[in-house]
């Protein structure tokens, strides 16, 4: 009982804290005189509600996205009349999806609040929280826009126009407020430091985790840059990877999962956010999105092993989605943009209540990323062990086959049966990156989807997907535009773009 009554005070604090702050971003500086000042806050009263509403954005409208964007996910055509027209059509607009930028931008000022917060006392654990969760965000923008502000930002009426960086010189510094986050933890007083465990609704104040966490956000980073061949980039990487690998830099482990829970209850406003869209309502009823959203036609077969050349059935099918037919274990498919046809639904290994954990990084990634570090050769290690780590821990996050498992032997018998296989098993594939990268896109999918579809545009894995039938590009996307907010509001300093610069204009990272 004692659990449940905290997470409830944390989550009420969450709720007011956004009400406080979301205004807080670059552009807008308007200041409610009915609520605190943001100045009058400190550390304690911010980070809570600044974790929760930037884990929303990312859970939900960048999760979405993306597994759309990566041919994960498809939509009932039967029911609903053209879902998802936009993004099947790929129609790419200032306004599509614009809700990314605005959201995290704003939402992003909290963080920056509380890396610049001076009282006299000592906020150290704080501040760097608060400069992880800013870079884990901030490459995900850069990684979506290119060239944006960055070191101009969140100065309230200091700096109302914020100039734009270079999207490259922002990833280095990215990695150098890493570092400085890792310092913070290593060296601060541990005599006067607060302490966040009551406040930090990810990891309760588990600074060893955020340090493990920041070092596999720089291992993401790095490994973004990793197909640029241009001589400079390859030696700014092999010392960042080299001071990794000396410093003993350790990374999210085996079911290591970085998740948030500000205490999320089965009340309206109070789900967890991902389930309160994609699942049931309060009242147990299906949401309309539980009725449209299900796996795409390619998704389907692939995890079903229907595919040629991979032909082994995926056990995480059946916990990634449901059949629509009681009792039924056949998962099926709609391709994206057809006119008729009814997806499997989403399943109970991502649908499960409305107090569910968001997942933000789970440990599958973490591994999949030094799995490909090592195979590269800029970190020592496995990389076949690695790989088949991070197939065993996206198994156990999806309790395959069903709960109370994961079952060791359902991961043994998947990777002896799949080793073989060209582009999800290590043996049979003659290009071990293309099976990191799509054994990833299947633990991510429905999980994080953004982070599929950034990988598809860097690597061009899984290979074979389908174009929407209703689209008339010949290829895919592979950034958003910038919004129109930044065009009425950051004028003079935002970049002009044509619907094209979606399909050609790629981030310095793409070659």
């Amino acid at each position: 009982m004692k659990k449940t009554i905290r997470k409830t005070v944390l989550l009420t604090a969450s709720i007011a804290v956004m009400l406080f702050v979301s205004c807080e971003d670059y552009i807008d500086v308007n200041k409610d005189p009915n609520n605190p000042e943001v100045s009058e806050l400190t550390p304690d009263n911010i980070l809570p509600g600044a974790q929760t509403t930037t884990a929303t954005t990312f859970g939900t409208r960048m999760n979405q996205l993306g597994n759309i964007m990566s041919v994960s996910w498809s939509a009932n055509a039967t029911d609903f009349i053209s879902p998802l027209d936009d993004e099947f059509r790929y129609n790419f607009t200032t306004t599509f999806y614009d809700d990314i930028w605005d959201n995290l931008y704003q939402r992003t000022a909290n963080f920056s609040h509380i890396e610049r917060y001076e009282d006299g006392k000592n906020w150290d654990y704080h501040k760097a929280i608060s400069k992880v969760l800013k870079s884990f965000y901030f490459q995900y923008l850069v990684d979506l826009y290119g060239d944006l502000p960055y070191t101009e930002i969140h100065r309230g009426t200091e700096i109302l126009f914020p100039k734009y960086d270079d999207d490259m010189a922002t990833y280095r510094v990215l990695i150098a407020e890493l570092d400085e986050a890792i310092d913070l933890i290593d060296n601060t007083d541990d005599t006067t430091v607060r302490s966040v465990e009551t406040f930090d609704v990810m990891m309760q104040g588990n600074m060893q985790k955020w340090k493990r966490f920041a070092n596999t956000l720089k291992l993401r980073i790095l490994l973004r840059q990793s197909q640029l061949g241009d001589a400079p980039t390859q030696t700014y990487l092999t010392q960042e990877f080299n001071n990794l690998q000396n410093s003993g830099a350790q990374f999210l482990a085996a079911n290591e999962n970085v998740t948030i829970n500000p205490g999320y209850l089965n009340s309206d406003g109070k789900q967890n956010p991902f389930y309160a869209i994609y699942g049931r309502d309060p009242q147990g009823d299906p949401t309309s999105t539980y009725r449209l959203i299900g796996p795409s036609k390619f998704t389907a077969d692939f995890l079903r092993g229907l595919l040629p050349g991979r032909s082994v059935a995926d056990p995480r099918r059946l916990r990634l989605f449901q059949s629509r037919t009681a009792g039924s274990t056949t998962i099926t498919g709609v391709l994206q943009g057809a006119s008729s046809g009814r997806p499997s639904y989403l399943g109970p290994g991502i649908i499960k209540n409305s107090n569910q954990d968001m997942i933000i990084m789970q440990s599958a990634e973490s591994l999949f990323l030094q799995a490909e570090a090592v195979q590269r050769g800029y970190l020592s290690g496995d990389a076949k062990a690695l790989f088949e780590s991070g197939i065993g821990a996206s198994f156990t996050l999806l309790q395959v086959p069903n709960p109370p498992f994961p079952s060791p032997a359902a991961i043994d018998l998947y990777i002896t049966a799949s080793s073989g296989v060209n582009t999800i098993g290590w043996n049979g594939s003659a290009n071990k990156i293309e099976a990191i990268i799509t054994q990833k896109w299947i633990a991510n999918n429905c999980i994080n989807g953004i982070e599929s579809w950034i990988e598809l545009t860097r690597t061009g894995f899984p290979s074979g997907l389908p174009l929407p039938l209703t689209t008339n590009s010949a290829t895919k996307p592979i950034r958003l535009l910038y919004p129109a907010s930044e065009y009425s509001g950051n004028t003079n300093n935002v970049p002009n773009q044509t619907t094209a610069d979606a399909f050609n204009s790629p981030v310095f990272w793409d070659n």
